[in-house]
């Protein structure tokens, strides 16, 4: 079973290269939203252990360094790894919302970082009708009027269709690939099926570039042309 420990740099260590390059990213997105609003954020990658989840946890502590009222939702529901972030118990959350018609208000984890939290809850056996329910796109809807930033973990776009039907109900996908790890074949394939989709791409973050030669640890740059 994988133990990996998802760094939250930009609370952990405020004054890194690394916490920069977050909020690096974030202006970048702020940039890209002049015209239109993006506050519903996917985070993404083509395969596993690219570095996405990693991305939206620093993404969201920066919105909360802003004073911003951020949410992190877990829909990454075969693979779950935001309870791991944030070291909480996922004994309950979206599945309890979906199957016993919980108020999600009652579901949310209010961290001491300021950044609330929905987790997974227990195991979904059928992911991808669950995400292309009504009720999944109820919920975001709701949430849009209670925060100024959802942040949304979703699974690798070529492992399972989730991903791509989550680019629905978002403003903008943050797209991870992990540098000299992600396979460019595969980098290219999963970001075609999001544009075949109609996606909103905002740009690619190249995850775990050695700081000691580039100074910074996630570089970005925007897919729009």
């Amino acid at each position: 079973m994988e133990y990996f420990e998802y760094r939250n740099v930009v609370i952990e260590a405020p004054y890194s290269p690394e916490a920069e390059a977050y909020r690096k990213l974030e202006l970048n997105i702020a940039m890209m939203s002049i015209d239109k609003k993006t506050q519903v954020i996917q985070c993404t990658s083509p395969t596993p252990e690219d570095g996405k989840t990693t991305t939206a946890i620093n993404l969201a502590a920066v919105y909360a360094e802003k004073k911003k009222k951020v949410i992190i939702l877990d829909f990454d529901l075969r693979r779950p790894k935001i309870h791991r972030a944030f070291h909480c118990v996922n004994d309950k959350g979206f599945y309890d919302y979906i199957t016993d018609d919980v108020d999600y208000h009652d579901l949310i984890v209010h961290h001491e970082s300021n950044i609330d939290v929905l987790l997974t809850g227990r195991h979904f056996s059928f992911p991808h009708i669950v995400l292309e329910s009504h009720k999944t796109a109820d919920l975001i809807e709701h949430l849009r009027k209670e925060y100024d930033v959802i942040v949304i973990d979703t699974p690798p776009v070529l492992s399972v269709t989730d991903s791509v039907i989550i680019s629905n109900y978002v403003d903008g996908i943050v797209y991870v690939v992990a540098y000299n790890k992600t396979k460019k074949e595969d980098a290219k394939t999963a970001l075609t099926q999001l544009q075949k989709n109609n996606a909103n791409v905002l740009g690619i973050v190249f995850a775990n570039v050695d700081v000691r030669k580039t100074k910074s640890y996630y570089t970005y740059y925007s897919d729009n042309k």
